[in-house]
């Protein structure tokens, strides 16, 4: 191995390595003669490699993350790639809670003639971090585990998607949907490495779809087509509430009390990339009614390079409103009226943009403050019961359509995701993978108890199941598994006629209404930690 690779990651020598009250300790050749040792939490190692051009030997990848790092003087990067190199035979508690070894360059990371390996780093995401982390860390993470193994070409990106505007993602998408359904010989398969928040993964499913993916739609089950595209999650956005949900299971993995909260999400999403596994996205489709039309704010001050200035927070730049008509859009995460929708829509308001990262904060305590009834017919449809056998019966006619009988409402969610945000569980009962589509809703019950209901989901989902008494009598938080949802909207101010489909915000007439079901399997497949797949 070269001195100094040219991606600018030195793998430092090491020996003495061992584990230790949940931390990696060793011991530089450097330092050996006063003793000095270094470490870093056990939680904070990505993976093993063999080391390269040597019989024996192994490389062991680390991310140390600093929060902060930005205020620091002078300025700091917020990640730390180490690397260490060991001819020592490594303590086995290395290789264990997710961190594996590497032997061979995945097939998803497999740059070839028969497959596509795409970047796509959303520089508009969250605290606007997904440039840096590109170039600190997974570009040598890369360049390192191609030269480790003895892959440099075929561990290169096809390409590097660097977004110039919020519509970035969705035109790469669509660019890459075409040439899949193109019949031309043309089509590979293809990973897409997302650094980005869930609109990301909103763009890949709406840009790359077709227009028919209701869940009773077979026609596009072509076995000679390619499998759908491989979506990657590396969670740089503010929710990232598939990332959570997907790893919540292993999130709180930890060789040891005293090491920590767990690995972190960065930690986790690059396990998840070099050591996992694809799996079918579970998704869903919400279908409006006549004259439904997205709403969006977009920059009004060109960036001299044909895009539009958007920052990391998006307060920085001239917004306007633009409409544009909608039928349908697939989600992988939420669809909600009410409450959520209204956060979602008016935080992304020019009024409320100039806060910042406050605003979501504020547009909450106006919107519980104001405590507006949602006036709405609410419908679901329940799934078929079981047969005796816990087997779903014969094919026959689905479920009704069964109204609630209340007029006003203040949420109304469908979900197939736990979590909207790490520490927000919104659907306790849900499993990564689990394909089910849950149903949170309650009334129209003022601030003060809406508040306390949304606490409840900090508290892991405690607010399924809340029940109490007020002067309209028995109150309660509705949550169960549904099979369709409909929402149909009897306000007069537009304000109050707005849906969220994962972040995309859709305003309908009066009248109008929402439709949302799952949707047909195999629009996406999506890399999971393997200790997450459904036990066969």
């Amino acid at each position: 191995m070269s001195s100094q690779l040219d991606h600018g990651l030195w793998p430092t020598a090491a020996q003495d390595v061992r584990v230790q009250d949940g931390n990696l300790v060793w011991t530089s050749p450097a330092n050996s003669g006063d003793g000095a040792q270094q470490q870093v939490r056990l939680d904070e190692v990505l993976f093993t490699l063999p080391a390269a051009n040597a019989r024996a030997g192994s490389i062991i990848v680390c991310l140390k993350e600093h929060d902060g790092a930005e205020k620091q003087t002078p300025p700091q990067p917020p990640f730390q790639l180490v690397a260490l190199r060991t001819d020592e035979a490594l303590p086995d508690q290395l290789l264990g809670d997710g961190r594996g070894r590497i032997e061979k360059l995945p097939d998803h990371l497999r740059s070839s003639n028969a497959n596509e390996v795409h970047v796509v780093v959303s520089t508009g995401s969250g605290l606007g971090l997904a440039g840096g982390f590109w170039e600190e860390v997974l570009r040598p993470v890369l360049a390192l585990v191609g030269e480790a193994l003895g892959e440099e070409e075929a561990s290169r990106p096809s390409d590097v998607v660097v977004t110039e505007d919020a519509h970035s993602v969705r035109r790469f998408a669509h660019a890459l949907g075409e040439r899949r359904r193109g019949g031309d010989g043309s089509a590979k398969s293809a990973t897409v490495i997302l650094l980005s928040g869930d609109g990301g993964v909103v763009d890949m499913l709406n840009g790359g779809s077709s227009r028919d993916g209701s869940s009773n739609d077979s026609s596009s089950n072509d076995s000679s087509s390619p499998a759908a595209p491989i979506v990657a999650l590396l969670p740089l956005g503010t929710g990232n509430a598939l990332f959570h949900s997907l790893h919540k299971p292993v999130a709180s993995s930890s060789s040891s009390p005293s090491a920590g909260s767990g690995p972190s999400p960065l930690v986790l999403a690059l396990r998840t990339l070099f050591l996992g596994a694809p799996a079918s996205l579970p998704a869903f489709r919400a279908s409006f009614s006549p004259g439904a039309h997205v709403v969006s704010y977009v920059p009004t001050k060109a960036d001299g390079k044909g895009g539009s200035m958007l920052t990391a927070g998006g307060d920085d730049a001239d917004l306007a409103r633009k409409d544009a008509a909608v039928e349908s859009l697939y989600g992988a995460i939420v669809a909600s009226y009410g409450f959520h929708a209204s956060i979602v829509h008016e935080s992304d308001t020019p009024e409320y943009r100039v806060h910042g990262s406050k605003r979501f904060g504020m547009v909450a305590q106006d919107l519980l403050r104001e405590s507006h009834p949602y006036r709405a017919r609410l419908s679901v449809r329940r799934p078929k019961p079981l047969s005796a056998s816990d087997a779903p019966p014969p094919q026959q006619q689905q479920q009704p359509l069964e109204d609630f009988s209340s007029a006003t409402h203040a949420y109304i969610l469908a979900t197939l995701v736990s979590n909207l945000e790490r520490t927000f569980t919104i659907s306790p009962a849900s499993a990564p993978l689990d394909n089910r589509l849950r149903f949170v809703h309650f009334g129209a019950v003022g601030g003060q108890r809406t508040m306390e209901v949304m606490m409840k989901a900090y508290d892991g989902g405690a607010h399924v199941g809340m029940a109490w008494e007020d002067g309209d009598g028995p109150q309660r938080v509705a949550y169960e598994e549904v099979d369709e949802l409909r929402v149909e909207v009897h306000e007069d101010d537009a304000r109050w006629r707005k849906f969220c489909v994962d972040g995309t915000i859709v305003e309908v007439p009066r009248g109008g209404h929402m439709v949302v079901e799952k949707a047909r399997a195999g629009l996406l497949r999506v890399l999971v930690d393997p200790r997450v797949l459904p036990q066969r």
